[in-house]
């Protein structure tokens, strides 16, 4: 198992984003934005460091969906997501939204040492990290009617623990 200190999270629809609308990130799944349950579960599998790569234009909504006294950066800056890691900790990178299920298996999250990251994301950003493991528990989502279909399943699962102590 991965001890994860850091976390890497790439908001990339804001430049197809229209001006009246947001990223998917920031689109509510059972009243809470995506980028909320990501960095929930990553708090609790121990992530101490976030860094979010975000347009200025999202950047405060975007740091509303962190706990206050979280470690976090926002910026849309290669220079600061350059600094982030330089360090050997493991980082978590989720090049997209994604809700944390369980049952998902090894996708599109994965980590890696936040030095050779830094190597690698020099002169190219690339998801080719020789060193990189999957991650599994990540489902990535891709429009607004994967969020439409996982609702109801999120809202099954968070009334379960309810019905059961009744």
């Amino acid at each position: 198992m991965i001890r994860l200190q850091r976390a890497v999270f790439f908001m990339e629809e804001e430049p197809a984003c229209p001006a009246d609308s947001k990223p998917l990130m920031l689109k509510a799944v059972l009243s809470c934005p995506i980028l909320f349950w990501m960095s929930n579960q990553l708090l609790a599998d121990g992530v101490q460091r976030f860094f979010l790569a975000c347009d200025d234009r999202f950047a405060e909504e975007a740091r509303k969906c962190f706990p206050a006294e979280a470690a976090v950066t926002v910026s849309n800056r290669h220079s600061d997501l350059l600094a982030f890691l330089d360090t050997e900790e493991q980082v978590a990178v989720l090049p997209r939204s994604a809700i944390p299920m369980a049952e998902a298996g090894a996708g599109f999250a994965y980590a890696a040492p936040g030095r050779e990251l830094r190597e690698v994301w020099k002169n190219k950003m690339t998801n080719s990290v020789s060193g990189a493991e999957l991650l599994p528990g990540w489902l990535p989502v891709y429009s607004q009617t994967i969020i439409d279909e996982l609702e109801p399943i999120l809202r099954e699962r968070a009334k379960a623990p309810s019905t059961e102590n009744e």
